[in-house]
């Protein structure tokens, strides 16, 4: 089952890895499914890719008949809506279905080796971080973030105006199609109008630790209402929430979540950042940079073998705060994004914090990816490492 963001290549991947495929958002396809949907999928050849399932629901239970008799994997292959996160009951894809999560296309995959075993994989490797010749200065590393990882914004290039085309088209898409889609699963209709507005005020706190109440009072929403399209944005996956970490040895931790769109370019159009925007304002460019290599670790732990749980860390009254945390099994990773390109100590200080409160077993490491050119280290375990080193 890949499931992900509407237009992150879903059926695209799928469709090189599969020998046949059933589209069931085709009529004449569909139709055979629904007169019967066990024989329809049991001809093959395999792997067989079932894809916009959700416009034949009845395609799932003959997968799970199917592997009930025959367990083999990899016959399937099964893509479309992940509105089964909102259906009650019982979901036949239960200990069945292997879930891969595709988010939006990351640097190493642009312009690394997207073959290589993930960052968390490699962790205690020589080979954890290679920095590239050819690394971007701040300029550089905004225009990266501001394109994003769509696939077809990223094959629009240089072209503004198709890029800010297809962006309105998408949000247009999601709040209309997709929230209406998945309210008929759930019999309610809600306003494409509020779901932008609401996305809107989401882009514009990417990176902040915000509670739900001030989300919904940026968007003029009432609280329920608020909560109803986050559950969506989340179900689409536009939108990442990122929990707070804690511990039994740190005491008095914020438990509000880090907020962040899924990808970098789309926030950015959604709060009206463009080049000259980022440019001349630090704030921006700090958020876009920010959500940018967010998602570049989500994605690096989704590819992982282990399991990678990716938080933040923030003290009540602010003292500390670090931009992210992985738990990579028992051990702990820390990161800090800067747009300056000679971090220092006091730019680790946060991280040096945590290191001397975890057992010396626990912590796995300290990142400060900045806008530099070169890699050092500032601390014990600590290191200044070039954004462009996540795709070197």
């Amino acid at each position: 089952m890949v499931t992900g963001p509407r237009a992150v290549g879903k059926t695209t991947t799928s469709r090189r890895l599969a020998r046949a495929v059933l589209r069931l958002d085709q009529p004449a396809e569909r139709g055979i499914v629904l007169d019967d949907p066990d024989a329809a999928i049991s001809v093959g050849p395999f792997p067989l890719l079932l894809d916009e399932w959700q416009h034949a629901p009845e395609v799932l239970g003959a997968v799970k008949r199917a592997v009930d008799v025959d367990r083999r994997p990899g016959r399937f292959i099964i893509t479309g809506s992940s509105r089964n996160d909102l259906i009650a009951g019982s979901w036949p894809g239960t200990g069945r279905f292997l879930d891969i999560q595709l988010w939006p296309l990351t640097g190493r995959e642009r312009f690394g080796d997207a073959t290589a075993p993930s960052l968390f994989d490699r962790w205690d490797t020589p080979t954890r971080f290679t920095v590239p010749a050819d690394t971007p200065d701040i300029l550089g590393y905004v225009r990266i973030a501001l394109a994003g990882g769509f696939p077809a914004v990223l094959a629009a290039d240089t072209d503004t105006d198709k890029r800010v085309r297809w962006m309105r088209s998408y949000v247009r898409a999601v709040s209309t199609r997709d929230l209406s889609e998945l309210d008929s699963s759930v019999g309610r209709r809600r306003s494409p109008e509020r779901m932008r507005r609401y996305l809107q005020v989401c882009a514009l706190h990417s990176t902040g630790v915000i509670a739900d109440s001030a989300l919904a009072e940026s968007a003029r929403l009432d609280r329920k209402t608020a909560a109803g399209y986050h559950e969506v944005l989340n179900v689409l996956q536009l939108i990442a929430d990122t929990p707070a970490w804690r511990s039994n040895r740190l005491k008095r931790l914020v438990a509000t979540p880090k907020r962040y769109l899924t990808d970098a370019g789309l926030a950015a159009w959604l709060a009206g950042v463009d080049f000259d925007v980022a440019r001349h304002n630090s704030d921006a460019r700090s958020r876009i940079i920010d959500t940018y290599v967010a998602a570049q670790l989500r994605a690096e732990a989704e590819a992982s073998n282990q399991l990678v749980q990716m938080h933040h860390l923030r003290t009540h009254r602010g003292e500390h705060e670090i931009d992210l945390i992985a738990e990579i099994g028992f051990r702990i990773a820390a990161f800090e994004v800067k747009t300056s390109n000679t971090p220092t100590r006091r730019d680790a200080r946060h991280i040096i914090w945590l290191r001397d409160q975890l057992p010396a077993e626990q912590f796995a490491g300290g990142v400060v990816f900045h806008t530099g050119r070169h890699r050092h280290q500032i601390a014990e375990d600590i290191e200044a490492v070039p954004i462009a080193a996540l795709w070197g």
